[in-house]
């Protein structure tokens, strides 16, 4: 509607601008094509006129020299200056004008010259006479043409005159039929912008209720307030949330200050001023206290706003209640403090199976080494000594007789050598399984003693050779490997240290090698095999547990890590989760890789160098 209301508007313009300019133009050409055609005319006439009157000033002077005999100097001048005038004619382009004229009064002028008698004139009087009419019509010749352009520029004066009243009324015309379009226009404008004003208004309305509905259902507050300071703008639902609902409450910004918790006041106040001066956004939490006592937790967001060069800052805002949300905040903190401490047990509980089931593996060779050493002293020949020490005892008194003539002691000597290398057999059997009782004996102190040395550094950072630290994870489950027939395979590159919770780390690395262990297990294949990669990363190391075991599902690789998901029958879904867990704690990550079924899984756990504290206090004494 606007749009053509201003095109009608141009229009109309044009209507009344057009008609007059296109007069005023055609006036102005016509009076330069006259202008130039009196400037070309009126030089040609004066010459033809003064031609002419130079030439009857000779014809003067030939008359009188009947009388005197001689013609004068100045008739003989005259005559003279007629035939340049005329020449001045002829080369202006009016030859075809003049006709014979031009060489009839150049020749008399010869003739004449300065001055003759009148003898010498008396022959050229046809001359003079013929001359004499001939320059008297050219002279009438351009005078008529003359006079006819001043006549042609006052018929024209006379039709632009007719012109410009013609287009005046042309204009006038146009100009109301265009006032009265435009008007009636205007007013179908304005009644359409005054319909689009009441319909913007009724939906600022619904909008205005809707938001107030909405901001009251969400415990939301609106604010405003100006650079001065003291000039604040509170909704009905900013006294709501701080519990002012009194009429004669008018808020301020010292009245505002006064109702947050003291502990929270400076720095709020500090907040909104930064804002204003600097031009920020306003993000900030503090606590309220209302007037029953109860301290509510609030979220302020604001953005500073400039109207005008002339306006200052203002800031405008919303303020949330967060009191519930804070409350959930506490009890996820808590929650989540309880999981990394199950976390921790579990793990510990993964080393500690770990190291049960290491000893029991241990226990039943040494229950072997026993039963063996018990079969050794049972089943032993040394009580046949004691019987040969009774009857030399029997035979003492003749004892040469006894071994020469007696059956029995005969083969005494043959019976003591045979004695001697089985039991010479039963002491290298019984020392070898008791060498082997104290070996085990031993690895189940030093496995005990290892889990008591990683108890001991739970929780505390240590710089450790990743290498060592892979290995003693591998150490924890060697014999069960071992007896499961798996094949270990090892490729450690070179790496730096790396400070870790070394204990934390071995749960991970003691969990991967398990369920490792478990997925080989699962399978039928012969050529079970576990292959353990240590390589360096940019800002870390990286280790990878790769089995060719049952393999992960593509749509289980982004589950396997949440809580309480296993594929195992007597799984409970916590391992892995709570690895991923504690690599997120110690900096680094945990992440799964698998083609699918039967292809086998790799684990990787990355690591940093150091730990997210120390690096970060690195960095500030640095800087």
């Amino acid at each position: 509607m606007r749009r053509s209301t201003d095109n009608l508007i141009a229009l109309q313009f044009l209507a009344v601008i057009l008609p007059v300019t296109l007069v005023l133009l055609g006036q102005l050409t016509a009076d330069a094509r006259r202008a130039e055609a009196l400037e070309s005319s009126r030089p040609l006439r004066n010459l033809a006129s003064e031609a002419r009157a130079n030439f009857r000033t000779f014809s003067n002077g030939a008359a009188d020299a009947v009388d005197t005999g001689t013609l004068g100097r100045q008739p003989a001048e005259a005559l003279q200056l007629a035939s340049k005038q005329l020449m001045q004619l002829a080369n202006r382009g009016e030859a075809a004008t003049l006709g014979e004229t031009t060489a009839l009064v150049a020749g008399l002028a010869r003739i004449v010259g300065n001055g003759t008698d009148f003898e010498t004139l008396r022959p050229l009087r046809a001359s003079f006479l013929l001359a004499d009419q001939q320059t008297r019509q050219i002279e009438a010749i351009y005078v008529d043409r003359d006079q006819a352009v001043v006549r042609d520029a006052v018929d024209s004066a006379v039709r632009q005159k007719r012109q410009v009243v013609a287009a005046l009324l042309a204009s006038g015309t146009l100009t109301l039929v265009f006032v009265l379009a435009t008007r009636r226009r205007l007013k179908q404008q304005l009644e359409a912008e005054a319909a689009v004003e009441r319909k913007r208004r009724a939906e600022l309305e619904v909008i205005s209720i809707r938001f107030g509905a909405a901001s009251k259902a969400a415990r939301a507050g609106v604010y405003e307030l100006q650079q001065q300071g003291e000039q604040v703008w509170w909704s009905e639902t900013m006294r709501e949330l701080y519990g002012q609902t009194a009429p004669d409450f008018e808020p301020t910004l010292s009245g505002w200050l006064a109702l947050i918790h003291p502990a929270d006041r400076d720095a709020a106040a500090q907040a909104m001023t930064t804002a204003l001066r600097e031009h920020q956004q306003l993000r900030t939490r503090y606590r309220v206290v209302l007037p029953d006592g109860t301290t509510r937790h609030i979220e302020s967001l604001a953005e500073t706003v400039i109207d005008s060069a002339d306006a200052g800052p203002r800031l405008v805002g919303i303020d949330l209640d967060i009191t519930e949300r804070v409350a959930a905040e506490h009890r996820e903190s808590a929650l989540q403090q309880q999981l990394r401490d199950a976390s921790r047990h579990a793990g510990m509980a993964e080393v500690a199976a770990s190291v049960l089931h290491n000893v029991g593996n241990v226990l039943n060779s040494v229950n072997v080494s026993a039963s063996l050493v018990s079969d050794y002293v049972r089943k032993s020949k040394a009580e046949g000594l004691g019987r040969v020490v009774t009857l030399l005892q029997e035979h003492q008194h003749d004892l040469g007789q006894f071994i020469t003539q007696d059956e029995r002691g005969k083969h005494l000597p043959t019976y003591l050598e045979q004695l001697s290398r089985q039991l010479l057999a039963e002491r290298q059997a019984t020392l070898q399984e008791l060498d082997a009782l104290r070996s085990n004996i031993g690895h189940i102190k030093e496995v005990v003693a290892m889990q008591q040395s990683y108890a001991k550094l739970a929780g505390v950072n240590e710089t450790v050779d990743v290498h060592k630290l892979v290995e003693e994870g591998l150490r924890l489950n060697a014999s069960s490997l071992e007896r499961h027939g798996i094949t270990l395979k090892r490729d450690f590159a070179d790496v730096p240290p790396i400070t870790v919770d070394k204990h934390r780390v071995l749960q991970i690395l003691v969990n991967l090698l398990r369920n490792a262990k478990h997925a080989c297990q699962a399978t039928e294949r012969a050529d079970k095999c576990i292959s353990v990669r240590v390589a360096p990363l940019a800002a870390g190391v990286q280790i990878a547990i790769t089995d060719n075991g049952i393999g992960i599902p593509p749509e289980n690789l982004t589950r396997i890590f949440s809580h309480g998901f296993t594929t195992k029958k007597n799984g409970h879904g916590f391992g892995l989760h709570s690895g991923a867990l504690a690599a997120t704690e110690l900096g680094g990550a945990l992440r799964a890789q698998s083609r699918g079924n039967a292809q086998g899984a790799t684990f990787i756990l990355e690591l940093p160098l150091q730990p997210r504290e120390t690096a970060h206090a690195e960095q500030s004494s640095a800087a």
